[in-house]
């Protein structure tokens, strides 16, 4: 048996309704699948208000022979429930489905991979790019099994969000600056050493990028939880896809502390002065100054503007999809 399930919505997130899809590989064999789940006779472009497999009652759509949606309420118990029953039904439950299947109106098996990444998608400068690959990979300038450039790897940033740690000396505004950038108040802010005892992070947008930004302690000798706390801050500080060394004009040169070079310098608290050792930009969250060029610095390093305003095909999958 071919039939197969995904729930196409988040999973372990409420919400008013979520989407399962229900994909076979033959017509007949979606006839069966519908007709155990009590949906008989769903004829293809259907739309029906139904009981749910016994579960709960919400929509039944056949949008292809092959394809059908099931839009129960989108509780976590319910979906939970749901698909429980399909598997008891013989249906197996995957994570994923072919996009092809779960695409049927996609021109080609590039626009429907484009269509699913649409829903996982977390930066605004995504959607067009990715509605544009059909025409770009139709014109062939680019084998379809090719290996992913570097190009391709900084757009995927586009779909999942690079994290970005700032790291550097106790008390010199990197939690101001988080909560500018983020709009409201995620971390404490105080004039003291050690206010920050934990990574603090938020989902920033940057000008149509979306990253991890990742607020770490003051990198200083400490002891107890907030020395605990310094050593995930360095082990981020490791794994991170954008460094930034942030320091002002009393802390000395934030890169003295850090164990790898940063990808960019920074000097917070301008307003106060500006430091003696090099920096990419300057920023006073006070009065504003240099905090868009600080955005735009961030988004060009993580992905060039050169890179988004190609026409090359961008590889947006893994060579296993």
């Amino acid at each position: 048996m071919s039939a197969r399930a995904r729930l196409a919505t988040p999973r372990g997130r409420a919400a008013a309704l979520a989407v399962v899809d229900i994909a076979c590989d033959s017509a007949q064999e979606l006839d069966e699948s519908l007709k155990i789940l009590g949906l008989d006779a769903l004829a293809l472009g259907e739309v029906r208000l139904t009981s749910l497999a016994g579960v709960d009652k919400g929509l039944a759509i056949r949008w292809a022979p092959e394809f059908a949606q099931l839009t129960p309420h989108g509780g976590v118990a319910v979906t939970d429930a749901l698909l429980a029953a399909i598997r008891s039904c013989g249906i197996a439950i995957h994570d994923e489905i072919d996009p092809p299947a779960a695409y049927p109106e996609a021109r080609s098996k590039v626009e429907a991979r484009a269509l699913g990444v649409l829903a996982q998608a977390q930066s605004p400068l995504a959607v067009d790019l990715l509605l544009a690959q059909h025409d770009r990979w139709l014109r062939g300038a680019r084998e379809i099994d090719a290996e992913l450039t570097e190009a391709d790897r900084r757009l995927n940033h586009l779909i999942h969000p690079p994290l970005v740690v700032v790291a550097g000396p106790a008390n010199v505004g990197k939690s101001s600056l988080l909560n500018a950038l983020a709009g409201r108040e995620l971390a404490l802010t105080a004039d003291l050493p050690g206010t920050t005892r934990d990574h603090v992070g938020a989902a920033i947008d940057l000008g149509g990028l979306v990253v991890c930004w990742s607020d770490t302690p003051g990198l200083r000798a400490a002891v107890g939880v907030e020395s605990e706390a310094i050593g995930v801050a360095r082990q981020l500080i490791g794994s991170c896809d954008l460094l930034i060394a942030a320091g002002d004009i009393e802390s000395g040169d934030p890169r003295d502390a850090l164990d790898r070079d940063p990808d960019l310098t920074v000097a917070l608290r301008s307003d106060l002065g500006e430091p003696e050792w090099a920096t990419d930009a300057s920023v006073s969250v006070k009065t504003g100054n240099g905090v868009g060029k600080l955005v735009r610095l961030v988004r060009e390093t993580l992905v060039p503007s050169e890179i988004l305003a190609s026409t090359e095909p961008w590889k947006f999958w893994t060579q296993s999809e």
